[in-house]
């Protein structure tokens, strides 16, 4: 790779603390500057200018030393990196990167240094602590991805979910007080419910083995089990309650749910997306509501097979109502930002779709999808902000013809939101593509259903952007409006660049993606009872071919 002796043998760790190392040299710096020189610190431009370097040294690292190498045709993990911790507790640093987690990690270090720019002009008040914490939840995101101890990802996400709090708490709009508490309390409850369920977990492999352990797989080089190696019972037939399958899945389950958000733990969501930065909130759409559907592909799903066979039906069902719920409530929504929040939960709902075959098809379609929504979301909630930037409002009945003074912006909001709703020739239209084929084997009324849910919020976000674009300038403030500057301009198009990429040939991105999913249909169908339940036909099918 030519990157150097002391970086390729821990790429991945330099990937990972490089944001978290940068927020803490800066903070240090400053520090001793206020010590020695009686000053202020370090500039908040400096600050700015060091951050911007470090994303974007680090995403042009994970492009050059972990995905152009990424071997496609391995099924496994890839730069695996392994340390003590606190093994008396069974916290091991435990790092790794397969097709799975991939293109996640490629999609945090590349939202950052955008986000970045994208508010290069427009945060003044309390610059270093803004800073400060993007850089923390950036190394809190790839340690999330990154992580094989459970443990370390549990840490990993309560770091991320309390640097979003700050961040929408502090930086936010009128209602950002409120906001940012009301999303504390959703992700405390679903922290709580991960700690209980890791913490039955030790303790069932401690008295499995007679070890503390929290590793998802046995470490490289070692006999030492991994909780994939751990018999869990399917059902509280002759143990505890607490200690089956369906408990410790719920326990996941609900904890992964608040942060899809899926209905009904949804509440949070459209408040936090309002009242946050346009930073913020697009950190939260690209890469904050991806945590969940990872943690469910990577540790419920093969953890407690069973269970998520029994579970499948009714959160398809919940899916599906989530989907019908937010396009009813996207038709009748004014606030720009709210209306995005309401089409994320309709893109969870044909991710879950597909996750919940319990098939390969719908397991890859979940990857792409949580990669796709990171990506259009991501880009649309920046657009969003800039045009808010320049009126102050994002209510639609503020706008029409902004064809005229805004075409560059009218032409890159118009693809975002076809790539949307899944338009062909864009990545969600590949994703909602195998997601409902995975949806129409299991359930057809759902599916057809899931289908017309996207067409309520496609219909929604038709007749929005047909006013804010078209039509005549009936708000004089519209006319001097001055479109996207070249700055602007570069930013969206890294990500509309991928996006019409994984659209037009996801060839590359599905090649990689499938060995490390048919590993996980593996590892489900090993560890699933004989006398458990049978999710659908099409799911045991593959699970017994594979």
């Amino acid at each position: 790779m030519g990157l150097g002796p002391y970086v390729e043998g821990h790429v991945l760790s330099w990937v990972l603390f490089m944001p978290g190392a940068t927020a803490a040299l800066l903070l240090l710096s400053g520090a001793l500057i206020r010590g020695v020189f009686g000053s202020s610190g370090l500039p908040g431009e400096v600050w700015r200018a060091v951050a911007l370097g470090s994303t974007s040294l680090t995403c042009l690292l994970v492009i050059a030393g972990v995905v152009a190498p990424f071997d496609p045709e391995k099924i496994g993990l890839q730069w695996v990196e392994y340390a003590d911790w606190l093994p008396a507790y069974g916290v091991q640093y435990f790092v790794a990167v397969d097709g799975i987690n991939l293109y996640l990690v490629l999609l945090t270090t590349l939202m950052l240094p955008l986000v970045l720019l994208a508010s290069w002009r427009h945060i003044e008040r309390s610059l270093r602590s803004f800073i400060f914490f993007l850089l923390i939840f950036e190394s809190a995101v790839l340690g999330v991805f990154l992580s094989f101890n459970v443990l370390f990802f549990h840490l990993s996400w309560q770091l991320a979910l309390v640097a979003m709090y700050f961040i929408v708490g502090i930086w936010g709009g009128r209602e950002r007080v409120f906001a940012a508490t009301k999303f504390l309390l959703y992700a405390g409850f679903g922290s709580m419910l991960m700690w209980v369920v890791i913490l039955v977990l030790l303790r069932l492999n401690f008295e499995a083995t007679g070890a503390p352990g929290l590793d998802l797989v046995s470490p490289p080089g070692s006999d030492q089990p991994g909780l994939l190696d751990l018999s869990i019972a399917a059902t509280d037939g002759g143990v505890e309650w607490w200690q089956s399958q369906t408990w410790l899945f719920v326990g996941f389950a609900l904890a992964f749910a608040v942060t899809l958000p899926l209905v009904p733990l949804h509440g949070w969501f459209p408040a936090a997306q309002a009242a946050a930065p346009t930073a913020g909130s697009a950190l939260l759409v690209a890469l904050g509501l991806q945590m969940g559907v990872y943690g469910l592909l990577r540790f419920a799903l093969p953890l407690f097979p069973d269970a998520a066979a029994a579970f499948a039906p009714t959160i398809r069902a919940l899916a599906v109502i989530s989907m019908t719920y937010a396009g009813a409530r996207a038709l009748w929504e004014q606030d720009l930002r709210r209306t995005l929040a309401y089409l994320a939960i309709v893109q969870l709902g044909f991710i879950l779709l597909g996750l919940f075959s319990l098939d390969e098809v719908g397991l890859v379609g979940a990857v792409l999808g949580s990669l796709s929504r990171g990506l259009t979301l991501g880009a649309c909630v920046l657009l969003v902000g800039m045009l808010e930037e320049r009126r102050g409002t994002r209510l639609v009945s503020a706008f029409g013809g902004l064809v005229g003074p805004m075409p560059v912006f009218v032409f890159l909001l118009g693809i975002a939101l076809l790539a949307s709703v899944g338009v062909p020739g864009s990545s969600g239209f590949v994703f909602e593509l195998l997601a409902l084929a995975a949806g129409f084997e299991v359930s057809p009324w759902l599916a057809a259903t899931a289908c017309a849910a996207g067409l309520m919020v496609g219909l929604s976000l038709y007749r929005g952007y047909r006013r804010l674009a078209f039509g005549p300038v009936v708000v004089e403030e519209n006319r001097g409006l001055m479109d996207l500057d070249w700055r602007e301009r570069a930013l969206i198009l890294a990500l509309i660049i991928p996006i019409l990429g994984l659209g037009l040939y996801p060839n590359p991105a599905l090649r990689r993606i499938e060995p490390s999913v048919l590993e996980v249909a593996r590892q489900m169908a090993e560890r699933r009872s004989p006398d458990g339940p049978v999710a659908t036909s099409a799911g045991s099918q593959e699970a017994g071919v594979r």
